[in-house]
């Protein structure tokens, strides 16, 4: 009897022990969640014409795109931070880009030539502007 009480005492003391050891590791301390949301206003309401042009390219016989030309982009937009996303098959992204919108009247063209992306697997273009 005295062996079962003391193994039920040990088991108690080793259960103790390892709970202790890991209240101590540190780990989530709050029990507290945050969650908020805000209307985002959009510098440009009514929409931005996206075209892109492209450049041989004798080595690979292919047409990559050398630059996207934005039109129509509201001048509010003008020095905001953009991201810009070629997308190919299953909307896979081809190549990235970001910058700072430098329009010149309602327009601008951004340089993407270094991403060496063939034209011929472009089935998207996504531009967003934020700031």
């Amino acid at each position: 009897m005295n062996r079962i009480v003391l193994a039920g005492a040990a088991g108690i003391v080793a259960v103790g022990a390892v709970s202790a050891s890991a209240a101590s590791l540190g780990g989530i301390t709050s029990a507290e969640v945050g969650v908020d949301n805000a209307v985002v206003a959009s510098c440009d309401s009514n929409g931005i014409v996206v075209d892109y042009t492209v450049d041989y390219v004798p080595a690979t016989t292919t047409y990559n795109i050398d630059t996207v030309d934005l039109s129509g982009v509201a001048t509010a937009c003008d020095t905001l931070e953009y991201s810009l996303t070629l997308s190919g098959a299953a909307g896979a992204s081809l190549g990235d880009d970001t910058g700072t919108v430098d329009l010149t009247g309602d327009a601008m063209s951004i340089d993407v030539s270094a991403l060496n992306v063939d034209g011929e697997a472009v089935t998207g273009i996504a531009v967003a502007i934020v700031g």
